[in-house]
């Protein structure tokens, strides 16, 4: 029972940061708040997450990997490996974008730095999928579809840097042609 009640307090504490965060964005957000919220002490908060990047990392890795569900089914189906990855990391660029322009260059600066590890990961993870599939498939050069991916994850998180430094800024197409290219 302590185990279940653990769990449920656990997953309010995150539902109740996200919608927060959601609100007032990352740096208004408080544990004070959380935590009187939720009718509970501040120290209950510190039993189940070492503090606030630690509760906002887990709810940005649980996004990462549903995002990455979706776009796995999204793709799926198109007749190329290269045009599943032009796909994938167009609708990365896409939800990126938005994501800029809600938050604002500072906020989002300060959200990538918890939220950097979750996205490569969840990301990453898609990316190599898709080029070992496409490399088994004969599509592109066989090679270290790991290495590819961590290659390809660095080129859309430095773009990214420059587009939240200047959201008129706008290569995606070049930038997915240059992905495509360097992984055939």
């Amino acid at each position: 029972m302590g185990g279940t009640r653990m769990n449920e307090t656990r997953q309010r504490i995150l539902e109740a940061f996200e919608r927060h965060v959601d609100s007032q964005g990352y740096s208004k957000t408080t544990l004070d708040e959380i935590a009187r919220e939720l009718k509970i002490s501040k120290k209950t908060v510190y039993v189940h997450f070492d503090g606030k990047r630690d509760i906002y990392a887990n709810i940005v890795a649980r996004q990462a990997r549903q995002m990455k569900m979706q776009l796995a089914a999204s793709v799926a189906l198109l007749p190329t490996y290269a045009a599943r990855v032009e796909s994938a990391v167009r609708s990365l660029l896409d939800v990126a974008r938005d994501h800029i322009a809600w938050t604002g260059e500072d906020e989002w600066l300060r959200e990538y730095e918890i939220a950097a590890d979750a996205f490569r990961q969840a990301n990453g993870e898609l990316l190599r999928e898709l080029v070992q599939g496409g490399m088994d498939a004969g599509e592109f050069r066989t090679g270290d579809a790991s290495l590819v991916e961590k290659m390809v994850v660095a080129m859309i998180v430095e773009y990214l840097l420059l587009v939240n430094a200047d959201p008129s800024y706008d290569r995606d197409i070049e930038l997915l042609e240059r992905i495509v290219g360097f992984i055939r």
